[in-house]
C-alpha cells in the first residue's frame, strides 16, 4: 500500500498537461463549508457546493491518505467542490514531527533572540512545546509548507486555502519578530535591491555586508516589547516590514504554483483573511477569493453596518468574501444562543454579492475559555441556503448598481470606509474604485469612471497622473466631508423603516436580464431572536434604472421570499421615481424588476 500511494504522489508530480489560463472562482450563489462536515449529508442539507478549508492528510501514512481522498471524493459525488488547506502558523504539531531534532531552529525570534510563541493559542501544548510562532522564511519550513502542499494533492482537490498566510509578515507587524539569521540576511539582500549606497548612507548603513538589523536596533537602544508594540516608530521599521511584505506574497505565490504543478490544473485559490484593511488586501492579486472571519459584533445584538464596506471592497477587488463571524462573535452566539442573528449576517453577505460559510462547526474563542466549538443546526439555516441556490439567476453575475463612486487608495482607507458606511446606512447605491498601482496593479482610468455622476474622493492627495482624469470626467468631485454634501436625490427612499437596507443590482452581462433589490429588514430584537415584519414603500429613482434599462422601461416586479411563492407586485412610475410596496416584509426579499409585463 505505501508503494501505491508514492506511485500516486509521483503520478501528480509528472503531470504534464497543459494546466490552461482561465483561473475558477467563487459564485454569487455557492454555498460553502468553511470546514468539512462531520456527517457528508450536511452538503445536502445545506445544498452545499464548496468546501474551502478542508485540511489534508495528517501524515503520508496510507491510512490517513487514504481517510483524506474519501473525503474528497465524498464530496465529489454531492457535487461539491473540494479545497485542501495549507497552515502557514497553527500547525505547530506538524512541524514539530516533520524536523524533531532542529524545529527550535525555526521559531521567530525576538530582539533578544528569544523564541516568540502564537498568542491567541495559549492553551495549547504539544509534546511539552508551546504555540510557537515559525518563521516563513527558513528554509525548513517553507520545506514544511510545500510537504503540507504535497499531502493535499495526494486528492483530487480543486483548490487549495492558505491559513494564517502571513506568516513572519505578521509576526514583524505587530508581535515582535522576526529577527532570525535568515530574516537578517533576507533583509540585506532586499536592501540591495531596493537602496543605492548614498541612500543606506543616509539610513545610516555604511557597510551592507556587515550590516544586522538586530544589532543596528540594540545599539540605538530599541527594546524588544517597543518591536513588539509599535514597530512602525523603530528606525528602518517601515522598511522591514516592507521587506517581510514581499517575502511573504513570494511565498504564497510559490505555495500556490507548487500545489497547482501537482495537480495539474488552476486550482481555487484563497486566505484567511477579508478585505478589512490595506494590509489584508496584498495577497488580493494572488488569490481567487477572501475566505475568513469578517467581525459582526455579535455583542451588540444589531445587525452589523461594518461588514458591508468589506463586502462592497472585494467586489472592487474583482473577488468575493466567503465570510464568517469572529471567533468573539461566535463565542457570544454560542453562550447566548441566537441563530436568527446569524440569519441576518447570512442575507446581508449574500444581498451584497458575497458568501455566508454554513455555520455547521464554528470557532469560538474568548480570552477565559480560549478555543471552544459551536455547532449550528440544518432546520435554522438550511431554508436560506436553499433560497439561495434556487435564486442563482438572480445572484450570479450581478454587480451593484450605482451612479456614486468612492476612491480608494490605502492612504484614505478610513475615510473611504467611513463614507461606505455612512453611504450604506442612507440607502445610496455606490461601487468602490481602487486605485493603487504599487500593491494591487489597478490603475484609474477615464473609462473606470465614466459610468458614474459622482466621485468622493478621501483628503489624502491623488497622483498628479490621477488627478488629472478626474478633472477631465464630467463626473462631479467631492471630497467626502459627510453626506451633508450629497445630493438627496441620489438616495433610495425606503418609507415604513429606517432599518430596512436596500442593494441594487445588475447583470452587465445580460442586456435583457431584470435589476435586483435586495430588501434586508434589519429590525432584530434579541428576545425573540428575530426580525419583526414591516410594510415598506420603495423608490428608486429613474437615473439609477435607466443604467441598466434603457429610459427605466419597467413593467413588471417579483417579489421572492424564503419559504414563500413569487409573488408579483404592482410598479408605480411617478415623476422621477419607480417605487413598489411590500407587506410583511421578513428577514430578506429578493425583488426582480423587469421590462415585460
Amino acid at each position: 500500500m505505501f508503494v501505491m500511494y508514492t506511485s500516486l504522489y509521483c503520478m501528480l508530480s509528472a503531470v504534464t498537461e497543459e494546466i490552461g489560463t482561465v483561473r475558477p472562482f467563487i459564485k454569487a450563489s455557492d454555498v460553502v463549508f468553511m470546514y468539512p462536515a462531520e456527517d457528508p449529508s450536511q452538503y445536502d442539507a445545506y445544498s452545499g457546493t464548496v468546501v474551502g478549508w478542508a485540511g489534508r492528510p495528517r501524515t503520508r501514512d496510507v491510512q490517513d491518505v487514504e481517510s483524506f481522498r474519501k473525503r474528497v471524493e465524498e464530496g465529489h459525488r454531492r457535487g461539491m467542490r473540494y479545497c485542501g488547506s495549507d497552515d502557514f502558523l497553527v500547525d505547530f504539531r506538524g512541524f514539530i514531527d516533520f524536523r524533531s531534532d532542529t524545529f527550535m531552529d525555526a521559531t521567530c525570534r525576538d530582539l533578544d533572540g528569544n523564541p516568540i510563541r502564537v498568542p491567541w493559542l495559549w492553551d495549547h501544548e504539544y509534546k511539552g512545546h508551546k504555540a510557537y510562532w515559525w518563521c516563513t522564511n527558513n528554509p525548513d519550513y517553507q520545506a514544511y509548507l510545500r510537504d503540507q502542499a504535497e499531502r493535499a494533492c495526494m486528492a483530487p482537490i480543486d483548490g487549495l486555502h492558505i491559513d494564517d498566510y502571513s506568516g513572519t509578515s505578521a509576526c514583524s507587524a505587530y508581535n515582535g519578530g522576526c529577527f532570525c539569521r535568515y530574516c537578517m540576511e533576507g533583509f540585506r539582500e532586499h536592501l540591495r535591491q531596493r537602496f543605492s549606497p548614498e541612500q543606506l548612507s543616509e539610513m545610516g548603513i555604511e557597510r551592507l555586508n556587515e550590516f544586522d538589523y538586530r544589532e543596528f536596533l540594540k545599539a540605538k537602544g530599541v527594546t524588544a516589547e517597543q518591536c513588539k508594540k509599535a514597530r512602525h516608530e523603530c528606525p528602518l521599521g517601515e522598511v522591514f516590514q516592507d521587506f517581510q511584505n514581499s517575502r511573504m506574497k513570494h511565498t504564497v505565490r510559490e505555495i500556490f504554483e507548487y500545489a497547482e504543478q501537482l495537480r495539474g490544473k488552476l486550482l481555487l485559490r484563497s486566505v484567511n483573511s477579508s478585505a478589512s484593511s490595506p494590509r489584508a488586501l496584498l495577497p488580493a492579486p494572488l488569490i481567487d477569493f477572501f475566505c475568513g472571519e469578517v467581525p459582526h459584533n455579535a455583542a451588540s445584538a444589531q445587525v452589523p453596518t461594518e461588514p458591508a464596506f468589506v463586502f462592497r471592497l472585494v467586489e472592487a477587488l474583482k473577488r468575493r468574501q466567503t465570510a464568517t463571524a469572529s471567533g468573539h462573535d461566535w463565542a457570544w452566539i454560542k453562550a447566548n444562543e441566537k441563530p436568527g442573528l446569524v440569519r441576518t449576517w447570512m442575507a446581508q453577505t449574500y444581498a451584497l454579492g458575497s458568501v455566508f460559510m454554513v455555520p455547521h462547526r464554528q470557532w469560538c474563542y474568548t480570552p477565559e475559555l480560549g478555543t471552544h466549538w459551536w455547532h449550528g443546526r440544518p432546520e435554522d439555516f438550511a431554508y436560506i441556503y436553499r433560497f439561495v441556490r434556487e435564486h442563482a439567476s438572480l445572484l450570479d453575475s450581478y454587480i451593484s448598481l450605482a451612479k456614486t463612486a468612492l476612491i480608494y487608495t490605502n492612504a484614505n482607507f478610513s475615510e473611504v470606509r467611513d463614507a461606505a458606511l455612512k453611504l450604506t446606512e442612507a440607502n445610496i447605491p455606490y461601487v468602490i474604485i481602487v486605485v493603487d498601482d504599487e500593491d494591487l496593479s489597478m490603475r484609474l482610468t477615464a473609462e473606470t469612471i465614466a459610468p458614474y455622476e459622482y466621485i468622493i474622493v478621501g483628503t489624502k492627495p491623488l497622483s498628479d497622473e490621477q488627478e488629472e482624469i478626474l478633472k477631465r470626467s464630467e463626473a462631479k468631485v467631492i471630497q467626502w466631508k459627510g453626506l451633508s454634501a450629497l445630493p438627496n436625490a441620489i438616495n433610495i427612499a425606503v418609507e415604513g423603516s429606517d432599518r430596512v437596507r436596500v442593494s441594487v443590482r445588475y447583470n452587465p452581462d445580460d442586456s435583457n436580464g431584470p435589476i435586483v433589490c435586495h430588501l434586508l429588514n434589519q429590525n432584530y430584537e434579541k428576545e425573540k431572536d428575530d426580525v419583526y415584519p414591516v410594510d415598506v414603500r420603495v423608490a428608486l429613482n429613474k437615473d439609477l434604472v435607466a443604467k441598466a434599462i434603457e429610459n427605466s422601461d419597467i413593467h413588471t416586479a417579483v417579489i421572492h421570499l424564503p419559504k414563500r411563492e413569487p409573488v408579483r407586485l404592482p410598479v408605480v412610475k411617478t415623476g422621477d421615481s419607480i417605487s413598489f410596496e411590500v407587506k410583511d416584509l421578513g428577514l430578506w426579499a429578493i425583488v426582480e424588476l423587469r421590462r415585460e409585463s
